[in-house]
């Protein structure tokens, strides 16, 4: 398994959309519908992270890992290939290629397989966020 930066695959906003599309309303954070395929380009275009990369195996995407500017780590696994550790391991590359003093993760408080792996690697709960529209 490798992390492949997602500027350098061509293929990158596909896989990208899929991830997008795989999610359920609970593992959502950001987002209250997918974005047409304009908005997501354009998000992409932005370079929004510190880091962004598709998570590799056997030269096919996997799933997609990033590192934000503000140090939290988002990570998404293709419903295919969940269960074999890719998640972990991506995480623990991160961490080692762009080390810091603390990691952090925003998870739906829903997502309680999320909030499990999380914590199994180590991660402790530290806030809610509220939000007022």
């Amino acid at each position: 398994m490798k992390l492949v930066d997602v500027y350098e695959v061509d293929e990158a906003p596909e896989v990208l959309y899929r991830l997008m599309e795989e999610r359920t309303p609970e593992v959502n954070i950001s987002h209250r519908a997918l974005p047409d395929w304009d908005t997501h380009l354009a998000f992409i275009a932005s370079r929004p992270y510190e880091a962004w990369f598709l998570i590799v195996d056997d030269d096919s995407p996997v799933g997609a890992i990033y590192l934000s500017k503000t140090s939290e780590i988002g990570v998404f696994v293709l419903n295919a290939h969940r269960g074999k550790g890719y998640g972990k391991t991506a995480i623990e590359m991160l961490m080692e290629k762009y080390p810091r003093e603390r990691f952090l993760a925003n998870i739906n408080p829903a997502n309680e397989r999320s909030i499990e792996f999380f914590r199994s690697l180590g991660f402790v709960h530290i806030q809610n966020t509220y939000e007022k529209r």
